[in-house]
């Protein structure tokens, strides 16, 4: 057998294997920048993303000092009191603030890691091809130079991913509705059920089953998306071209895309649990470092302690976005040379 059939039947196994093992092998390769990538990632939003939970205290701080002192007076008049009866309403409006900003922060670094990501799989593929025609190896990508190659991608993946967060607000909305509309009793034959009258089918098949398909098309709609950023780095296109592009490789391949998106999606799904599990120790000292400089103010420990274990999965989470941005990647590679 000759070299080049030899290193061809070699490039048919690696086309013929696994996205996502393709997708390890990356990782474990060219695992500097990718950690690297998703570190910068991790403390922007810290900085960023807890700068604004920590503004919004601030704001709200009155609030909760006024909620312990209403339930100081019920107390001593033996009333009975709601907690945050007085402040609920100002306490939402807070938080119609940092929930988008926070999801702005959530979509600028998921622009950062799929870009990165699919940086640093073409340099995978640069690698190899380098090693097979010369005999030599580059190496791994420096942070300076993946920002240096990341940086022109960036505005148009940051577009990518808004157009994106549209498109599926879509459907994640819809469903929804569906649920709101059943508790304002506005659909005819269904009925929330209560503790006295069990669920109908009218109930499960629009109050449940409906709701689940909804969503489920939505994911779908994410998943034939999600290509899009490795897209744009790809063929340098524009944010709307590499989301059609997006669309028309994935469309004879949905089941292949939905499957290694979903796989990528569970993943990072099992490391918010776990990441989320280890935040409760966190929230422990937080909530006693809280009691200790507000003379034990429970109120705003309380909600302190409920935010942080969801806090510290967040600020984690981009360890397990990064290899989901090289799965994508590679998938985009895959799509892009034909393959099945």
């Amino acid at each position: 057998m000759s070299v080049i059939d030899s290193d061809d039947h070699r490039g048919d196994r690696r086309d013929e294997a696994p996205v996502a093992a393709e997708a390890l092998r990356v990782v474990g390769r060219e695992r500097r920048p990718v950690l690297g990538s998703a570190l910068v990632a991790c403390t922007a939003a810290l900085l960023v993303g807890g700068g604004i939970v920590a503004a919004g205290f601030a704001v709200s701080w009155g609030l909760f000092l006024a909620a312990r002192r209403d339930a100081e007076y019920s107390i001593e008049s033996e009333d009975s009191y709601v907690a945050y009866a007085d402040q609920w309403d100002s306490l939402v409006k807070v938080a119609y603030v940092v929930y988008p900003l926070l999801l702005l922060v959530a979509v600028a670094l998921t622009a950062w890691l799929f870009t990165t990501q699919a940086v640093v799989a073409g340099h995978a593929r640069e690698r190899a091809r380098a090693a097979t025609d010369t005999g030599t190896d580059p190496g791994a990508l420096t942070l300076r130079a993946l920002w240096r190659r990341s940086r022109p991608h960036l505005g148009a993946a940051l577009r990518v991913q808004s157009l994106t967060l549209v498109c599926v607000s879509v459907p994640a909305l819809a469903g929804l509705l569906v649920l709101v509309l059943i508790e304002l009793e506005m659909v005819p034959g269904v009925v929330w059920p209560t503790y006295h009258d069990p669920a109908t089918v009218q109930f499960v098949l629009v109050g449940r089953i409906l709701p689940v398909v909804i969503w489920a098309l939505g994911f779908v709609l994410l998943a034939r998306f999600a290509p899009a950023t490795a897209v744009r780095v790809a063929d340098n296109s524009s944010a709307t071209a590499a989301m059609r592009r997006s669309w028309r490789l994935t469309r004879t391949a949905r089941l292949r895309t939905t499957g290694n998106f979903l796989l990528g999606a569970a993943a990072v799904a099992v490391a918010y649990l776990v990441l989320k599990w280890l935040g409760t120790y966190v929230a422990h000292w937080a909530g006693l470092l809280m009691l200790a400089t507000t003379d034990d103010n429970v109120w705003v420990t309380g909600v302190l302690v409920l935010i942080t274990p969801v806090a510290v999965a967040l600020v984690l989470l981009p360890l397990a976005l990064a290899p989901m941005g090289v799965l994508l990647a590679c998938l985009h590679e895959r799509l892009d040379g034909g393959v099945g």
